[in-house]
């Protein structure tokens, strides 16, 4: 099949390119900066794109059997840009027929009315950016069911891995590395919950191939929960360091908005790190016929401080997407 990776710089979209060539998928991956992107395999195409652009997203995807929307952008910008790429990317997938798949996430939940999180649960989001990850789903879905798409909808917890450069998990690994301290918000003694990269590019690459599963939302949780002090140190440990990390109130986070666009944006998501959202992964199972990829996090931890520590690191931004 032929893939095309839009916002291949960004965390999934990387990841899902490097799986999708691993199993012998034909890849282009397309991004503002495609020269910037690390680790991509030998034959994956790299493609400049305005994905702000309709014509040029449409250009971009031109002979796709599968798009994959994982494009990302600062949270300052979120309002404004993120409807416009996501109404180019269901719209190169209406005229292409392509698979659409669209990494979701925890942001429209809201608050977490039940433990374990399931699929059924409402959308109770009272943030902008969870009220507008749900508007995108809706439409996503009405157009699956009104047969203008095959939609493929995943959503999991928080990221980590190669190339997850977020501003929230890079110090942490940074920190590991160069023994310099890492911050945590509101409380570390939470547990959270965390999926390693490739399992989430995998198990999007499982549910592509897996039509019982187009057109509904599948939860792809991690290994399970952890409390955040114990990543911390268990990253720590495997760069060569002691733990150092400490955490600031939502009393420093408004503080420190007033001077900061993006930590301003991120405010709002953080009754996360008071009430963890842990996602039930069942439906994901019954549907595929086989278990998640679930990477312990020692293992997961190991493989993040190691390329955290190779020349991709070193050419790494978080604007490649």
């Amino acid at each position: 099949m032929r893939y095309v990776v839009l916002g291949a710089g960004g965390s999934i979209g990387n990841a899902v390119a490097r799986s999708a060539a691993a199993r012998g998928h034909t890849v282009r991956a397309v991004a503002r900066h495609p020269e910037l992107i690390p680790d991509l395999p030998a034959g994956v195409e790299r493609y400049r794109a305005d994905l702000l652009d309709a014509a040029a997203t449409s250009a971009a995807c031109a002979g796709a059997d599968v798009i994959v929307h994982a494009v990302n952008v600062p949270y300052s910008g979120w309002t404004e840009l993120v409807p416009r790429i996501a109404a180019n990317a269901r719209s190169a997938a209406e005229r292409t027929g392509a698979i659409l798949g669209f990494p979701g996430n925890v942001y429209p939940y809201g608050i977490p009315q039940t433990n374990p999180v399931l699929e059924s649960h409402p959308f109770a989001a009272t943030t902008v950016k969870g009220q507008l990850r749900a508007e995108i789903e809706r439409d996503y879905m009405a157009a699956h069911a009104a047969g203008k798409i095959r939609l493929v909808l995943p959503r999991y917890p928080d990221f980590y891995g190669p190339n997850v450069l977020n501003p929230l998990l890079a110090p942490i690994f940074d920190g590991a590395i160069s023994g310099k301290g890492c911050r945590w918000p509101i409380d570390a003694d939470l547990p959270h919950e965390f999926i390693f990269i490739d399992d989430a590019a995998a198990a999007m690459i499982r549910l592509i191939e897996t039509p019982a599963a187009h057109g509904i939302p599948v939860h792809v949780p991690g290994p399970g929960t952890m409390v955040a002090r114990e990543f911390v140190r268990q990253a720590y440990a495997e760069g060569g360091h002691p733990e150092r990390l400490s955490s600031f109130g939502r009393g420093a986070w408004r503080v420190a908005g007033t001077f900061n666009a993006e930590i301003r944006g991120a405010y709002e998501m953080a009754y996360l790190f008071e009430t963890p959202v842990v996602l039930g992964g069942s439906r994901y199972d019954s549907l595929v016929g086989e278990s998640r990829p679930t990477t312990p996090y020692p293992e997961g931890i190991r493989r993040t401080i190691a390329w955290f520590r190779s020349p991709s690191r070193g050419s790494g931004t978080t604007t490649r997407h």
